[in-house]
């Protein structure tokens, strides 16, 4: 129990020496760029700061991207990572669809049916990874093509053979502003707690610092491994059920457009904060989706936005690698 506690005690004290100035000068520079980023805009993308741009077309689909990210975040901060996310939100949101179809669901048991689907798959990952010991990699890839696969058999379903629609109530629910935020705003609030917040978000940082020596204290390592898998499955539902009520339909690989994303913004939060944390998910959320809309409304092509996004992350790991180097030598 003393290895335990003194290794928690030394993995806080040493995140804060080795990480403080970074965090701080990398979160300044990260706001200062938002701020000239958002006047640029402002002064040259017309209509930029009307309020139907900004909440519908910016906040709302930010806040799409922000909750399967999320959940990345998590897995991440336990130094794992899940191939499989895009297409586990796809599957929650199309099971939950077909489900609600066939027996008539009320949509409080819908939302559940996906939530239930999301934590499943993301406790079949875990074990594999956990318990199994096998390579995320290798298991997440797997996944990603069993739930696409299981989103065509659940298609069968549909008249058409390619989506279901949803309930009315529901269609309305995804283009409201108040339920697409609020659903972010409350995951946001649950995963900051727990993850910046509780001594089981610690536990999880310390996993992914150096497993062997949380190990080595005492941690159940196998166990918050597994736990990092769940709560992104059950992420990624949620994002499932905002994303389908938000198209107003269910579809084979609805959230496949959103993989990118889910790499791309814990990893970018992480080079602004100098870790793995909600917060900085969020944040880079709002940067990226910002920077994404203006470039719209200036008239920049789909499949340049694309190939600026792939250069973005890019861009970001290289920064984050050398970032990592220069926290070991210090």
């Amino acid at each position: 129990m003393k290895n335990y506690i003194s290794f928690l005690s030394r993995s806080k004290t040493g995140e804060t020496k080795i990480g403080k100035s970074s965090t701080n000068y990398g979160l300044i520079a990260g706001i200062a760029v938002f701020a000239l980023v958002f006047i640029f805009f402002s002064i040259k993308a017309t209509g930029f700061l009307s309020k139907i741009n900004l909440v519908h077309n910016l906040v709302m689909p930010a806040a799409i991207s922000a909750v399967i990210a999320m959940g990345m975040t998590v897995v991440m901060a336990g130094g794992g990572i899940d191939l499989s996310v895009a297409n586990i939100a796809g599957l929650a949101g199309l099971a939950s669809a077909a489900v609600s179809a066939q027996f008539d669901l009320p949509v409080p048991l819908m939302f559940l049916t996906a939530l239930i689907v999301g934590g499943l798959i993301g406790a079949i990952n875990g074990v594999l990874v956990a318990y199994a010991g096998i390579s995320p990699f290798v298991v997440t890839l797997s996944v990603v093509y069993l739930a696409h696969g299981l989103q065509y058999l659940i298609s069968l379903m549909a008249v058409s053979g390619t989506y279901l629609m949803l309930p009315r109530v529901v269609t309305k629910l995804g283009t409201n502003a108040f339920f697409q935020i609020g659903f972010c705003t409350f995951t946001f609030i649950l995963l900051f707690i727990y993850l910046d917040r509780s001594i089981f978000g610690r536990y999880i940082k310390a996993v992914g610092m150096n497993i062997n020596a949380a190990n080595f204290s005492g941690i159940p390592t196998r166990f918050y491994t597994w736990l990092t898998y769940v709560i992104c499955g059950v992420c990624c539902a949620i994002m499932g059920i905002m994303l389908t009520a938000n198209e107003g339909l269910a579809r084979v690989g609805s959230g496949e457009s959103y993989q990118i994303d889910a790499f791309l913004l814990p990893i970018l939060g992480n080079t602004i904060f100098g870790r793995f944390s909600v917060q900085g998910t969020l944040f880079s959320a709002l940067f990226i989706y910002m920077v994404i809309n203006g470039m719209f409304i200036m008239g920049v092509s789909p499949e340049k936005v694309k190939i600026i996004k792939g250069g973005l992350l890019l861009g970001i790991i290289l920064v984050s690698g050398i970032q990592k180097v220069a926290r070991r030598e210090n």
